[in-house]
């Protein structure tokens, strides 16, 4: 994936999905943050969206995101190269 895709918000999975129904992600602009797709393992279709983590920081090659889990801030960071575009039906 390419960071323009990523800022237009292409559906991405980190890696490769391994199983039918994983999650996939997106960029949303105008919130800052990265959005969760939990999808149906009969269908792939989308069942739930939500909230990832917030998008801090950008740069030529990555992101860097981060959220709180039991009062504990996680950080993460991912090369855009290490996202795959998720193909609906693929």
């Amino acid at each position: 994936m390419t960071r323009e895709q990523f800022l237009n918000g292409t559906i991405f999975t980190v890696g490769f999905i391994t199983y039918k129904g994983a999650s996939t992600y997106y960029y949303n602009e105008n919130a800052g943050c990265i959005m969760r797709q939990s999808r149906s393992s009969i269908d792939e279709r989308i069942i739930l969206n939500e909230y990832e983590s917030n998008v801090p920081k950008i740069t030529k090659t990555s992101f860097t995101g981060f959220t709180y889990v039991m009062k504990k801030r996680v950080v993460v960071s991912y090369k855009f190269e290490d996202l795959v575009e998720f193909k609906e039906g693929a």
